[in-house]
């Protein structure tokens, strides 16, 4: 009997060459840089800008690797990191390099009064959005309306050592970002920005 074997090409992951996609990666960061959490596949494909049934797909392959944890609440399904797998720290150095950034910013920033919104720019956004470029060495952050900078520093400064990363904070006020009068402003507009989500 002939078996023919038939490749779906999927997307490689645009931020780490050692994943599958960037669906994955942000399914993986979202659960291993909150490690403590439990999240509904509801949850996760939200944070990865994916469908459901994809998110579901995603899970259950991380499921039968058994480098997450499932714990059901009636009908709900609750999804944990694996603290206890030997990958976890391999897994979690990863994700916090390349998708990191995404799910660990949102938290460290969610405490803070002031802003409205939240992105990151620069090489990571862009290669986040397909673009050819360097591997990102910082990640590019801008802070939009009235927020301390010495609390948005300190904030990130605890990113970064999660992180292993530098991260760059540029601030705008709501002001300066809708009137888009700045050369800075204007220029970051024209490039890709990734919308962090701090309505934690």
């Amino acid at each position: 009997m002939l078996v023919t074997l038939v490749f779906m090409k999927v997307k490689a992951a645009g931020l780490s060459p050692l994943l599958k996609s960037d669906t994955q990666g942000l399914i993986l960061a979202d659960l291993f840089m909150n490690a403590e959490e439990l999240f509904t596949i509801t949850q996760l494909a939200e944070f990865a800008s994916t469908s459901l049934p994809t998110a579901m797909r995603e899970v259950d392959r991380l499921l039968d690797a058994q480098v997450v944890i499932q714990k059901t609440f009636g009908r709900a399904r609750l999804i944990q990191a694996n603290r206890e797998h030997l990958l976890f720290d391999a897994i979690s150095q990863i994700v916090s390099f390349s998708y990191g950034p995404a799910a660990v910013l949102p938290a460290a920033l969610a405490h803070l009064d002031g802003i409205d919104h939240a992105f990151l720019f620069g090489s990571w956004a862009a290669r986040l959005s397909r673009q050819l470029g360097p591997e990102p060495r910082e990640v590019d952050l801008l802070l939009i309306g009235q927020v301390s900078r010495i609390e948005a520093s300190r904030a990130a400064a605890k990113a970064e050592d999660l992180l292993g990363r530098e991260i760059n904070v540029q601030f705008a006020s709501a002001l300066e970002w809708s009137r888009a009068e700045s050369d800075f402003v204007r220029d970051i507009k024209t490039r890709p920005l990734v919308k962090l989500n701090l309505a934690l």
